[in-house]
């Protein structure tokens, strides 16, 4: 072990540290426990692309959401990216998925559901009649489905719905290898926010995220949250626009922070997060923001930074020219002038007659004729007008050209092609963002204001129709969309996913158009899967030198902004443990109801999970354990929390921007380092912010920046000072407790996925029948991948499956013979000019 050094933050390995970058405000000073080789450069040779990656998409919602992610995937899969993109969805939308050309896989969870349960509960919070009916409890239970959803979605083979047909032999050979399906595991994440795995997921891997979405998440002063009752109108709601979102973000954390955490802590194995800090994760974190709509219609606030950005609409380029309209339809078109379109797509109503009627009426009143679209609303009847034609499903961009104007439910996706092809919008919301977006398009002067669902009246429906037939509102409509057609959306938006710092030297070092996966032990030097697995076939390392890249650091561990909330957070969290672990006893010893049952579980080894309901005696022992456990965990917690409280607490409350980023807490051996760290630098930061605060106050404000300095150096005295002390106990005690904890959850850690199960049981075979030495060197090593990875629990099961993925990807090579000589030949030559040493 060498000498400990002060240093700013040396630099580490491209995928440890290279990207920790979340936290601009932060001082990224480490202390450096062990040398290392750092200065092996990647050999490049001109390549300036982006490197190929599995991308995971997790979409959440209705068609309308999942749509122009599937125009983005499209993009991303064609030159000059060519990624290999999965599409993670509900198991309704697999046929849409695949139709268009991309990989899917079922994260669970039924949209019509959530479309009805949303109509009953537009508002934030749940009707008392829908919390007595069990909706509720049926919505969470959804949730928690997807969020594991999501996680299968990003590491295993297959779609989520088909089974793998596994190979009968019982020996490895090209045929049954090639049979399996390729292994995915993600390298970056593209997700919407309602998918709310997805940072957890990210922090899990490693690997970016880049969040994109049709409605406004982050926090501005512009316009209030979409899902909030604050009216965007009023000039003076500055303030209560911003913290709309906040409110929204601590609302939905509170209400789902314990499913969130089941998922964290028994999928991922993370720690938990507490509500008061888990809530701010994507702002506080700087999670790279595109929005798909157009800056034509909503420009970018002044207010957001630059990890947000505007792209345009994401629209599918779908074969127009294939669709061919029944004769029915075609007749109706050409009877008379241009109908107005009306439907609500997604939505379903409780009473379909009522709401057929009220519309039939209001198109009697306003003296037009109307498409009817009938939806998962069920609309239309026998006593039908000659004026009016019910739909069934038709391309919105067939049919809107045909349209003089479009009534809608306000859906993201159907405004966002009616205005871009200029019709004038009537938006009737009925919950969600759709408000929102009906007054975007009143502002746009392409429609009149919107009228929410429930107080709509055929005469109120009648009046906005004529409104939006009026001559200024079509120029206006067309002029919108001549500025929207000049926009490429999904182009746009790839451009900006591959343009942001965490997307930057991915790059595997022999191989430049494959992301890299792995990086060698002791040195920054980033392989590919193909690379890595042709070096060892050639015994130029040893799979032991090999570790999982770590593309970007989510700093989800900073914890409680003060020692307050980190004290209150701890003492809050452990009463709910407490009464989770009261609830448990009581529902196993009870046995599951029928309002609590779900189909069971099926793990990959065909096994079913079970609950242990109705052994008393499994429950009592299980209940005695969990409650002992969080008794000594509460002492772990406080301390923890509440030094992270004091830690944190110059940066959140004074702007100090000195405060340093806290290095990860996996063991024992991190916890010790981390705790010195906290030492040495919270008392010398202490210190010497006496004398560098003011000037830096000075420098930047004046006199009044000179004030803030000398405040910063009081409160950084006492936080600063008592975190350095309480550091060493609290990150020393952290880390053995996390040691405990991964040891203890071993030999429970997530099953694997058929494919490995497969292998394991081959490279079992072949060691017990004494034929490995016979085996094909290639093969022996894949099963020695897979057999003998190293890590605790979830990241064993990682690395196992990157491991099956060197294999499949040397095997793929391999099928042609002189591409297979010509590449291996490149990677050694330039493995060699790197220079590395023999032993790491």
């Amino acid at each position: 072990m060498s000498p400990i050094s002060f240093s700013q933050q040396s630099k580490d390995s491209l995928g440890d540290s290279q990207h920790e970058t979340a936290h601009t405000r932060k001082n990224f000073a480490r202390l450096n426990w062990h040398q290392r080789q750092d200065d092996f450069k990647p050999i490049i040779d001109g390549f300036r692309g982006s490197p190929r990656m599995n991308i995971a998409i997790l979409i959440v919602g209705s068609r309308g959401d999942v749509q122009p992610f599937i125009a983005l995937g499209q993009v991303l899969k064609a030159a000059p990216y060519n990624h290999r993109v999965r599409i993670c969805t509900h198991p309704v939308f697999k046929t849409f998925v695949e139709s268009d050309g991309l990989e899917y896989y079922a994260i669970g969870g039924d949209p019509e559901k959530l479309m009805s349960y949303m109509v009953r509960n537009p508002g934030v919070l749940p009707t008392k009649a829908s919390r007595k009916a069990g909706d509720v409890g049926a919505r969470r239970a959804e949730i928690a489905e997807m969020l594991d959803g999501c996680w299968r979605a990003c590491t295993e083979a297959g779609n989520g719905v088909d089974s793998i047909n596994l190979p009968a032999t019982k020996t490895l050979s090209l045929d049954s290898t090639t049979s399996l399906p390729d292994p995915f595991i993600a390298d970056a994440i593209i997700s919407n926010p309602p998918a709310y795995a997805n940072i957890h997921i990210a922090e899990r891997l490693s690997v970016p995220l880049h969040m994109m979405f049709t409605m406004p998440w982050s926090p501005t002063t512009a316009f209030p949250h979409p899902l909030t009752n604050v009216k965007s109108g009023a000039s003076n709601n500055k303030m209560a626009n911003y913290l709309s979102y906040y409110a929204m973000e601590l609302l939905t954390s509170e209400g789902l922070i314990d499913l969130v955490n089941d998922f964290r802590v028994n999928t991922l194995a993370l720690d938990p997060l507490h509500a008061a800090w888990g809530h701010q994760l994507l702002p506080q974190l700087k999670v790279p923001f595109t929005y798909c709509w157009s800056p034509a219609l909503i420009p970018k606030p002044q207010d957001w930074g630059s990890n947000i950005g505007i792209s345009g609409f994401f629209f599918l380029e779908t074969a127009k020219s294939s669709f061919q309209p029944d004769e029915a339809l075609s007749k109706f078109l050409e009877a008379g002038p241009s109908p107005v379109y009306i439907g609500f797509g997604s939505i379903v109503v409780d009473d379909p007659d009522q709401m057929t009627n009220m519309i039939l009426e209001a198109v009697r009143l306003s003296g037009v004729r109307a498409l009817v679209s009938k939806g998962w609303g069920n609309l239309g009847g026998k006593d039908i007008p000659e004026n009016v034609f019910l739909l069934g499903n038709v391309p919105h961009d067939w049919l809107f050209p045909r349209c003089s104007a479009v009534v809608h439910h306000g859906g993201a996706g159907t405004m966002a092609i009616g205005i871009a092809l200029g019709k004038p919008t009537v938006v009737v919301p009925f919950f969600g963002d759709q408000p929102f977006w009906g007054e975007m398009v009143a502002r746009a002067g392409t429609g009149p204001s919107p009228i929410r669902y429930k107080d709509l009246t055929a005469e109120k429906l009648a009046s906005q129709i004529t409104q939006a037939l009026e001559p200024q509102v079509q120029d206006r409509a067309k002029e919108l969309s001549d500025l929207i057609r000049s926009e490429t959306g999904t182009k746009t938006a790839a451009g900006m996913f591959h343009a942001t710092e965490q997307m930057q030297i991915l790059n595997c070092f022999l191989i430049p158009d494959r992301v890299a996966v792995w990086r060698v032990r002791h040195t920054n030097i980033q392989l590919s899967a193909l690379g890595a697995s042709i070096l060892i076939d050639h015994n130029k390392i040893d799979r032991k030198s090999l570790k999982p890249l770590r593309k970007h650091r989510w700093y989800v561990e900073e914890g409680a902004q003060d020692p307050l909330i980190g004290a209150l957070a701890t003492l809050g969290s452990t009463a709910v443990g407490y009464k989770t672990c009261v609830s448990r006893l009581n529902r196993d010893i009870k046995g599951p109801t029928s309002k609590d049952s779900v189909a069971p579980k099926v793990l990959f080894d065909g096994q079913v999970a079970t609950d242990g309901s109705g052994n008393t005696l499994k429950s009592i022992g299980r209940f005695g354990a969990s409650i002992g456990g969080k008794i000594l965990q509460f002492p772990i917690d406080l301390l923890y929390n509440v030094t992270n409280g004091f830690h944190n607490a110059p940066a959140h409350s004074m702007g100090d921007r000195t405060v340093r980023m806290r290095n990860e807490i996996t063991g024992i051996r991190s916890g010790l380092k981390a705790g010195a760290e906290e030492v040495c630098f919270g008392l010398h930061d202490a210190k010497t912010g006496v004398v560098t605060q003011p000037i830096h106050g000075f420098e930047q404000d004046g006199a009044v920046g000179l004030v803030k300095g000398v405040g910063r150096v009081v409160g950084g005295l006492v936080c600063k000072s008592v975190a350095g002390t309480l550091g060493l106990p609290s990150h020393t005690l952290k880390g053995l407790a996390r040691s405990i904890r991964r040891g203890w959850r071993d030999s429970d850690a997530a099953p694997d996925e058929e494919a490995i199960v497969f292998l394991r049981q081959l490279e079992h075979l072949e060691s017990v029948s004494g034929q490995k030495g016979s085996a094909d060197h290639t093969q022996a090593i894949a099963l020695s991948y897979v057999g003998k990875a190293s890590g605790n629990g979830v990241m064993r099961m990682v690395r196992r499956r990157r491991g099956w993925q060197n294999y499949i990807e040397l095997l793929q090579l391999r099928q042609d013979p002189q591409l297979a000589a010509h590449t291996e030949q490149d990677v050694l030559s330039r493995w060699g000019s790197l220079d590395a040493p023999v032993k790491f």
